[in-house]
């Protein structure tokens, strides 16, 4: 019971996107401009491949589903896949920090995750739903509650930590405190730079 209570759990995180919104079911298609060769990640529902849990049923998942080790291992593996074609593009992406590195209040390498808490009294949020985040200026702590935005460069390169594994890293231009509004001049300014 307890590894099933365990998984629904982690199910819930998954289908979960940014501050709590429901992330959509099959991924969504990048924004991208013609002019330009890049494109960028805006959203935690842009790292999944897509089809990625196609193989859970649309009427939902039976117990025994559950105690299927080869569904879990399908869930384990799904968990795991990322991306490759998103190495080096631009993200602007709103989360949670989960400090790694830290000096008094300053944070050098820190988890970005798609929701408050992870990584500390729950199961981590699935390997492509979770970013190392490392830093060339320390940033201010952020309490686990307290949402930031982190601007830079995508790598397909994950890390492993002492909570959990990372698909992605990220080399941070800037992390910055999240507002809606600051969250909007930002894409914005990337959406006006791709036009």
């Amino acid at each position: 019971m307890r590894h099933f209570l365990t998984r629904l759990a982690l199910l819930l995180v998954l289908f979960t996107g940014p501050l709590g919104m429901v992330a959509p079911r099959a991924e969504p298609a990048l924004p991208t401009a013609p002019a330009l060769p890049t494109t960028y990640v805006t959203d935690w529902a842009h790292l999944m491949p897509a089809g990625l849990y196609d193989f859970i049923p649309l009427d939902g998942m039976s117990t025994a589903d559950w105690m299927d080790p080869d569904f879990q291992q399908k869930i384990l593996d799904a968990e795991r896949k990322i991306r490759p074609e998103l190495n080096k593009v631009d993200v602007i992406l709103p989360g949670y920090m989960v400090p790694l590195v830290y000096e008094g209040t300053d944070v050098f390498e820190f988890l970005l995750v798609p929701s408050a808490g992870q990584c500390i009294h729950v199961p981590p949020p699935p390997v492509n739903q979770t970013i190392f985040i490392k830093l060339d200026e320390p940033t201010r702590m952020r309490t686990y509650g307290e949402p930031v935005i982190v601007q830079g460069q995508l790598s397909t390169t994950g890390a492993v930590t002492e909570y959990t594994d990372t698909g992605y890293r990220i080399l941070a231009d800037e992390v910055i405190d999240f507002s809606f509004e600051e969250l909007d001049v930002r894409l914005s300014t990337l959406e006006g730079a791709a036009n």
